[in-house]
């Protein structure tokens, strides 16, 4: 058991995992505090709204256990046990709607512990996880008791999180996710005042208060600065529930701004393969989930989800949808949500991926290190990652290969309208990209133990197991 590199801010409780269990561990300092939080019962009534994820004192006396030491060398005097996240994602790989549910998780939560006597310490969006598609927060030692006239710690820190990001989609048409890639903390006030619309933060009041004023408290102050003096600011209880609510009603309201037609949301109905041809992709997939049994699926360009849901269908548990197209990922997000299902979309594009961030580059671990699964399934993302990425097709497949011990890969040929798109662009200087090049690359690091040619166009569906 070894403790998560991205725990070490807070020296009083730190989170361990293994490969089936994940440990919250504290020291007797806290646990005097958190214990009482425990024995209350308010941990398990917000886990019980489904807004908390589930926690469990263990029997501290364990050899294991008692050997395990903080960052900073501290010794500890309880431990907490929580299920594991499937997947673990970041606010700059979330859609809009992604966002909007976490930020909304987050106020509901606030809101229900507040009406029990207890408030949030911080308010960072990373502390909200999906566990099938349903956003949860995960920071059990994050829940503290009200004390009277105290102001909202977290309150600047969900404006950058949250707020911002939702607001720079909402009103200008922004991609929140590379601005708040570009910095751990979120998105800062002088960015977001340079850009959201003035008609829009003058006419709104929440808006007005939340962001413009807000901004301006924080201009000529240090960046580290979050422009309250909690010494002298003081909050009736009466005025910090409003402002949650007032905060709720404001995101919930929100919609991202209209864009034109994404190209790939229309993808499954406008290519080069007939419905039967689409059926067939289907049964493949299930076929080969029901066979390979993979617990967690790894879906290179996903698109929508349709082939994530035929692979649960054939029996896998999960799949995580690696997409760059915002309106795809919006789509398969919302079929995801409203079947609670194992599926979690997330905006990622292969070609500049998710990198290694925080400090030491591992408090927030790049998607590579994240993407552990069973199974890999990449339709109709080849011909995307060596035409139009230039990437030579040996480093593209050996790339997929080795994301997964199986999955099924799709060949589509230079002849085929799709990659003739791709091509009319450009000059065609990509003469590694044949099908006996690809083929000779999958025999090079897996066996090859399914496939299927449609004769109508030439694609192949090709179902591989590592060497």
């Amino acid at each position: 058991m070894k403790r998560d590199p991205g725990s070490f801010r807070d020296p009083g409780a730190y989170v361990f995992q293994d490969k089936n269990r994940v440990i919250r561990a504290l020291t007797a300092e806290v646990e005097e505090r958190f214990g009482k939080v425990y024995d209350s019962g308010v941990l398990q009534r917000l886990a019980d709204m489904g807004l908390l994820i589930d926690c469990t004192r263990l029997n501290s006396a364990t050899k294991e256990l008692a050997s395990l030491r903080g960052a900073r060398g501290e010794q500890f005097a309880a431990f907490y046990q929580h299920s594991r996240v499937p997947f673990v994602s970041y606010p700059y790989e979330w859609c809009f709607s992604q966002l909007k549910a976490a930020a909304l998780t987050h106020l509901n939560l606030q809101i229900a512990a507040f009406d029990q006597g207890y408030v949030l310490s911080d308010a960072t969006a990373y502390n909200i996880q999906f566990i099938n598609s349903v956003p949860c927060h995960i920071d059990v030692a994050s829940v503290v008791p009200y004390e009277a006239g105290q102001f909202w710690a977290g309150y600047n820190q969900f404006c950058r999180q949250f707020l911002l990001p939702l607001l720079l989609e909402a009103w200008s048409g922004v991609r929140f996710q590379t601005m708040y890639r570009g910095a751990i903390d979120g998105i800062d006030f002088r960015d977001a005042l340079a850009i959201l619309p003035r008609s829009k933060l003058f006419t709104s009041p929440a808006a007005f208060m939340h962001v413009y004023l807000h901004g301006q408290s924080l201009s000529g102050k240090s960046s580290t600065s979050d422009g309250t003096d909690r010494k002298a600011r003081h909050l009736k209880a009466s005025h910090y529930r409003a402002l949650l609510l007032q905060l709720q009603g404001f995101v919930e309201n929100l919609a991202s701004k209209t864009r034109p037609k994404s190209y790939w949301t229309g993808y499954a109905s406008e290519n080069s393969y007939t419905e039967t041809m689409r059926q067939t992709k289907l049964q493949f997939i299930r076929d080969w989930a029901a066979r390979e049994m993979p617990e967690k699926v790894l879906d290179i360009g996903g698109n929508t989800g349709d082939f994530s849901r035929a692979a649960i269908e054939g029996g896998a548990s999960q799949s995580v949808i690696l997409d760059s197209d915002l309106d795809s990922v919006e789509r398969a997000f919302a079929h995801a949500r409203s079947e609670k299902s194992g599926i979690l979309p997330l905006v990622v594009n292969l070609l500049d991926p998710t990198p290694d961030m925080g400090w030491r580059q591992e408090e927030r671990k790049g998607i590579t290190l994240r993407a552990k699964a069973d199974g890999l399934i990449a339709l109709a993302v080849l011909h995307h990652l060596v035409i139009g990425g230039n990437l030579p097709l040996e480093e593209a497949v050996d790339w997929l290969v080795a994301a997964a011990p199986t999955g099924v890969i799709e060949f589509v040929p230079k002849t085929d309208p799709m990659v003739q798109g791709l091509l009319s662009m450009r000059a065609d200087i990509y003469y590694d990209y044949e099908e006996e090049n690809f083929i000779r690359a999958i025999n090079a690091k897996a066996a090859i133990v399914d496939r299927h040619v449609f004769e109508e166009n030439g694609r192949h569906l090709i179902a591989y197991s590592q060497k």
